[in-house]
């Protein structure tokens, strides 16, 4: 059993009496006036909903009950809600009465979830007036409608509105407890425990879900045919048994035009995010830098668009035979340009980040300025650049339409045009993404659990390589 301490409880005492008497003696008297006369409102309404809870299991009739609702709740549920409801409220009545700042807070909680209730009530109230109609609604009756919501809006929630502003205004005279300091630091953490934890429980579940839709797939056509499989056609003749449904091609074409993306792209994505950093002067530093925003809001359509009708002609210039423009150095080359604003917007924060002091340090041994960049800065940003490299590489590993429109959708193994293994990017391909968006509109039964398990595949691959980064970037500080 453990024993408290008497002096420290005597010197909590003291310490909450000489609080309590210091927040009475600054208290005002409309301050006085104002929350004895809330403390009694919210008292009576406590008592009032008890009361009432008891009444229902006396008079049970006096409640109707709806036969089709959503909750079969009868006059029994009832009662005991009003009796808990109205014991909480008498509490915080009493809190209040007290002047205890958990009492104010849970007042002022409600006040506030009341007003945000009833502003979203208006809001789709509002939307459904303006859109339910079989006509376009005039914009004078859309002014009157919207004049009316917040009309009303500012009519029932005026009262809560002073009253939250009222609350504010007197947080000084409340007494507030280190167990309530302790509760809301828990509550604040346990919060933004759950905010983290949500993207992961995202992620779960949208692999949970296509993983089952896969499932199909993997016991009927089986894994090693989907993974070692080097031909796709899914129920070419009709009414036959001869669809097939092997990966290779579309993982092989997905594989290389990320390689070839991050060959073209990571090097200029990192020579942007040096001269931003650390060499252009400030003027020419602002232009380029809204050039590199400007690429990453571009639609990826766009981007295909380019590749058609400037890349390919200018590939297709390229004496090889069965070039036509289309295939994997075109998509590399838009897959490339799309990756530079995400590498380099991280690149350049990793390059700032590092401390200014070992760039002092290096310029003061006697090192050039490149000598510091490529010798120092570099080595001490590597991790952010590492984890820029990841993001642009599965930046490119899910993009779809642009591979689409480039690419050339070829779904057999890409192989070199001629004796040249270079001319093996002349060649068309198709991606894992592509493949799914392809298809996926007429996809039905086997077909569409196998596109399924193509979405499980490229999840796989994402994860590998981010994986396989966080292998590399922990081995190398080991060895630092």
């Amino acid at each position: 059993m453990r024993l408290r301490n008497p002096l420290r409880l005597q010197q909590k005492e003291n310490s909450s009496s000489m609080t309590r008497s210091k927040h009475q003696e600054n208290r005002p008297l409309t301050v006085e006036i104002f929350t004895r006369g809330l403390a009694l409102l919210l008292g009576l309404v406590g008592i009032g909903g008890i009361l009432f809870g008891f009444y229902l299991f006396i008079n049970p009739a006096i409640v109707e009950i709806d036969p089709n609702s959503l909750f079969q709740l009868n006059q029994t549920h009832y009662g005991i809600s009003l009796i808990l409801i109205g014991g909480v409220v008498v509490i915080v009545a009493r809190g209040f009465w007290r002047y205890f700042n958990w009492a104010r807070m849970v007042i002022l909680t409600g006040l506030l979830l009341f007003i945000l209730f009833y502003f979203v009530t208006i809001i789709f109230s509002i939307l459904s007036t303006i859109f339910a109609g079989l006509v376009v609604v005039p914009l004078g009756s859309i002014l009157r409608v919207v004049g009316l919501g917040l009309f009303y809006f500012f009519l029932y929630t005026a009262l809560p509105i002073l009253l939250v502003v009222i609350l504010r205004l007197i947080e000084q005279y409340f007494i507030e407890s280190t167990s309530q300091r302790d509760f809301i630091e828990k509550l604040v953490r346990t919060v933004l425990l759950g905010a983290a934890l949500s993207s992961i429980i995202v992620v779960i579940l949208i692999f949970l879900f296509t993983m089952t839709e896969a499932w199909d797939s993997v016991q009927t056509i089986g894994l090693d045919t989907m993974l070692l499989g080097t031909v796709w056609r899914p129920g070419s003749i009709i009414g036959t048994d001869t669809a097939q449904y092997g990966l290779v091609p579309m993982v092989v074409g997905t594989i290389l035009s990320t390689i070839g993306a991050v060959i073209i792209g990571v090097p200029l994505s990192i020579g942007t995010a040096i001269l931003l950093a650390e060499v252009a002067p400030r003027a020419v530093r602002e232009v380029l830098r809204s050039g590199v925003e400007l690429l990453a809001g571009i639609p990826s359509v766009v981007y295909g668009l380019f590749g058609m009708v400037v890349l390919a002609p200018l590939i297709r210039n390229i004496d090889v035979p069965r070039n036509t423009g289309f295939g994997l150095l075109n998509a590399s080359i838009v897959l490339a340009v799309m990756i530079i604003p995400t590498v380099t917007s991280i690149a350049e924060d990793a390059i700032r980040a590092v401390p200014r002091e070992y760039k002092e340090g290096s310029l003061a041994l006697g090192g050039t300025h490149w000598q510091t960049i490529t010798r120092t800065i570099l080595p001490a940003a590597r991790s952010g650049i590492l984890a820029a490299i990841i993001l642009g590489v599965g930046r490119a590993l899910g993009e779809t339409m642009a591979m689409i429109m480039v690419i050339g959708n070829s779904i057999a193994i890409p192989r070199p045009l001629t004796g040249n293994p270079l001319t093996l990017f002349l060649n068309t391909a198709r991606t894992l993404t592509g493949n799914i968006a392809v298809e996926i509109n007429y996809a039905a039964g086997a077909h569409r659990s196998a596109l399924f398990f193509t979405g499980v595949l490229l999840f796989l691959m994402i994860l590998v390589v981010n994986s396989t980064a966080r292998f590399m970037l922990h081995s190398k500080d080991e060895e630092a």
